[in-house]
């Protein structure tokens, strides 16, 4: 036990003699530095890195907003007593911009959703489309964006099924350059 503490001992002091040593050196190197800034260091040529433009598009950014006019249906099966159904309601538009040269091809909007029914209930359910369109401007390809919108359909159940119809518009935007 006695070896093991004064080899403990010794091993502190032997640390901190060296750490002392250390910073000695460390001060050294410092005088050093000091002096070589007080006298001038030769200054240094770096060379200048060769830069080129690379120019990813060129013109103006303009913001368009686009909308179109959508009819949707959709037809489920009506529980006997009523409950949950689940109805898939698709239909087709194209949507422009105000000016009419930015414009998208017919684009299929479906949405799958479940409806509470009730038997001979008047139904009304709000959709809310989210779907991806291709823009192109005077025929030429401009980039893609989201329309969405709030759509209500409505109807009365029958004994064994539902339809149920409804229209509204979907708007979305975009930033193009030209």
């Amino acid at each position: 036990m006695k070896k093991i503490l004064f080899s403990l001992t010794l091993a502190a002091f032997a640390a901190g003699s060296a750490m002392a040593a250390g910073e000695a050196e460390f001060g050294k190197g410092l005088a050093v530095l000091k002096a070589e800034l007080t006298a001038g260091a030769p200054d240094l040529k770096l060379p200048e890195p060769d830069l080129k433009a690379v120019i990813v598009r060129e013109g103006s950014r303009e913001y368009v907003r686009v909308s179109g006019h959508v009819n949707l249906s959709g037809t489920g099966w009506m529980p006997k007593d009523g409950g949950y159904t689940s109805i898939n309601f698709s239909g087709y538009t194209t949507v422009r911009d105000s000016s009419g040269r930015v414009t998208s091809n017919s684009v299929r909007v479906s949405v799958y959703e479940g409806v509470w029914l009730r038997p001979n209930q008047y139904v009304h359910h709000s959709l809310r489309p989210n779907v991806s369109v291709s823009l192109y401007k005077d025929g030429k390809y401009i980039g893609s964006t989201y329309i969405s919108g709030y759509i209500s359909v409505s109807g009365w159940p029958s004994s064994s099924y539902v339809s149920l119809n409804g229209s509204g518009y979907l708007e979305g935007s975009l930033y193009i350059t030209d």
